[in-house]
C-alpha cells in the first residue's frame, strides 16, 4: 500500500479512485501520520453464495445441543453484579 500526503492526494483524488477501483489501497498521510486509508469496498455477495452460507450455517446449527436453563438462573444472572 503507498502513502500520500493530504495535499498531493487531493490533487490526485481521481486518480486515486480509478486505482482504488482497480483493487489498490492507498493511505493518506497527515506529516508522516497515517489519518485515512482508501480502499476498495467489499464486493456484494451473489445469491448462490448467500445460500451456501445460509446451508453451511443451519448445517453447523444442527449439531449444537440444546442447553436448559431454569428460570432461577437466568434471574441470577440478571442480578449479577448489582450492588444492593
Amino acid at each position: 500500500m503507498r502513502t500520500l500526503e493530504v495535499a498531493e492526494a487531493q490533487a490526485r483524488f481521481a486518480e486515486l479512485i480509478r486505482d482504488v477501483e482497480r483493487g489498490e489501497s492507498v493511505a493518506i498521510a497527515c506529516d508522516g501520520k497515517t489519518v485515512a486509508r482508501l480502499a476498495p469496498a467489499p464486493q456484494d455477495r451473489d445469491a448462490a453464495s448467500r445460500s451456501e452460507a445460509l446451508t453451511q450455517f443451519l448445517r453447523e446449527k444442527a449439531a449444537w445441543k440444546p442447553v436448559h436453563v431454569t428460570r432461577e438462573e437466568i434471574l441470577a444472572w440478571r442480578h449479577e453484579g448489582h450492588k444492593w
